[in-house]
């Protein structure tokens, strides 16, 4: 669905379509904190390897998440700055349902992210 306002577009994502948006990159110059881990973890068993790569996963998806709450409420701001803009526009905005989704993935992937950092916790 697109809804357009003015020069701005909204589109809100089907939730399988959500999930397979371009993560936000972590910065560049960083090392990634999960290899970072798994350096001071090194020698340990290959159960260990494997939790670390399942809380990367979900590190990325929390970023992913994130980045794609982020670019709707841009939309909005985009919309409501834009002075052509019309009480039927703001309406359609309010009911357009936005990244419900998202947040409820959201949420999901950072209660994994929570049990992750746990199971590595105890086997440090």
């Amino acid at each position: 669905m697109t809804i357009a306002i003015g020069k701005v577009a909204l589109r809100q994502l089907a939730p399988a379509e959500v999930r397979r948006a371009a993560p936000v990159p972590a910065p560049a110059a960083e090392v990634d904190p999960v290899e970072a881990l798994r350096q001071r973890l090194s020698g340990r068993s290959a159960r260990e390897h494997v939790v670390l790569d399942f809380l990367a996963d979900d590190l990325r998806e929390v970023r992913e998440a994130l980045g794609n709450i982020q670019r709707y409420v841009q939309g909005i701001e985009r919309a409501v700055a834009d002075p052509r803009l019309t009480p039927q526009q703001l309406v359609t905005l309010a009911q357009g349902g936005g990244p419900a989704e998202q947040l409820d993935y959201l949420g999901e992937m950072l209660t994994n992210t929570r049990r992750r950092l746990g199971q590595v916790a105890a086997r440090m």
